[in-house]
């Protein structure tokens, strides 16, 4: 017998265990993984929403002080003007007051602004919290159910993780190419047993004088219609086992004499 198709039936055995012992956790390391993204996403916004304010609340008290250092110059100047002793020097004055009191005006009018803008910089800070905390909550307890989850399974999958990766160690490359390269594209399953002259994957008829090569257990097929892996009944046989007859009940004649 072909052992490293013994072992390939067996890798194939052991891969479909791992794939139902996934899918028996459902949808919930799916949602983890995106909960862990969101919060993650919600996270930065909130730490760019502290950054942005933070800058406004240090360019507001920036234009703050300029606004109070502005109207003391233009009180200044407009003092200034009635000091003066020739045109040149009024005019001079007067280039600077209009230039101070242009400025007041462009900062207080921005000083406004950013004040708005804050106010709604905080009122976002503190939903955007809210949710983030919501998120966060709803993260710690998909987390936890996981973990119960993964708990019931753990050591099964660490026993079948630690012999498919003796089982791989045994199979020539070739094998395992094919097999890497098919599984994925049918539903996970890349080897079958022929059964009663039929592929064990789609079950169109293999050709009879394969059919009998692969009852020796020494080489393989690939169905010409699905392109799957066919191996021959003693594989199947070695590995899962004699397959229980199939049983018929008899109707005793007392049960057919009161029909």
């Amino acid at each position: 017998m072909n052992d490293s198709l013994l072992h390939l039936y067996e890798l194939q055995k052991v891969d479909r265990h791992l794939d139902e012992l996934i899918d028996s956790r459902g949808e919930l390391p799916d949602r983890v993984n995106e909960l862990r993204r969101q919060v993650e996403d919600q996270r930065e916004q909130v730490e760019q929403v502290r950054r942005d304010r933070h800058d406004i609340e240090t360019r507001s008290r920036e234009l703050s002080a300029e606004v109070l250092d502005l109207r003391e110059k233009v009180d200044r100047y407009k003092a200034q003007q009635f000091d003066v002793k020739t045109t040149r020097e009024y005019d001079a004055i007067t280039f600077q007051l209009e230039d101070a009191q242009r400025r007041l005006h462009t900062n207080t009018e921005a000083v406004g602004r950013m004040g708005i803008e804050l106010e709604q910089f905080k009122m976002d800070e503190g939903q955007m919290a809210t949710d983030f905390a919501d998120m966060e909550r709803e993260l710690d307890e998909s987390e936890t159910a996981l973990t119960e989850v993964l708990a019931g399974t753990e050591e099964e999958e660490k026993e079948l993780l630690a012999r498919r990766e003796e089982l791989a160690k045994q199979i020539q490359p070739y094998y395992m190419t094919i097999y890497n390269r098919v599984r994925p594209a049918k539903n996970g399953i890349a080897v079958v047993a022929i059964k009663n002259g039929v592929c064990g994957g789609c079950f169109n008829a293999v050709p009879r004088q394969l059919a009998l090569e692969l009852r020796k257990g020494e080489k393989h097929a690939v169905c010409e219609y699905c392109g799957r892996i066919i191996v021959g009944e003693p594989i199947a046989i070695a590995v899962d086992g004699e397959p229980e007859p199939v049983t018929y009940e008899v109707e005793s004649e007392e049960e057919n004499s009161d029909l």
